[in-house]
């Protein structure tokens, strides 16, 4: 119980996906250092602990970054 109580920082990992279904997107999510659960943060909410697992978490270090276009998927006609 009390390692859940001493904050730590989470983990961050960069990812990408299909933004508006046709943009590739880069982002780098934040992640729980104790369940692996992914964290519903952002520049404007900081979560103070993990809804799966209580785990406190700090983002003091943390450097907010914008999300990046990478490239754009082809359009693909149905025969």
């Amino acid at each position: 119980m009390a390692k859940k109580r001493k904050a730590r920082e989470p983990v961050a990992k960069i990812r990408t996906y299909l933004k508006y279904g046709f943009a590739n997107t880069r982002i780098e999510s934040y992640y729980c250092p104790r369940c692996r659960h992914l964290l519903n943060a952002g520049p404007d909410y900081q979560p103070r602990y993990c809804d799966q697992c209580g785990q406190r978490v700090v983002f003091d270090k943390v450097i907010w970054k914008e999300p990046e276009t990478i490239g754009y998927v082809e359009r693909r006609y149905r025969v």
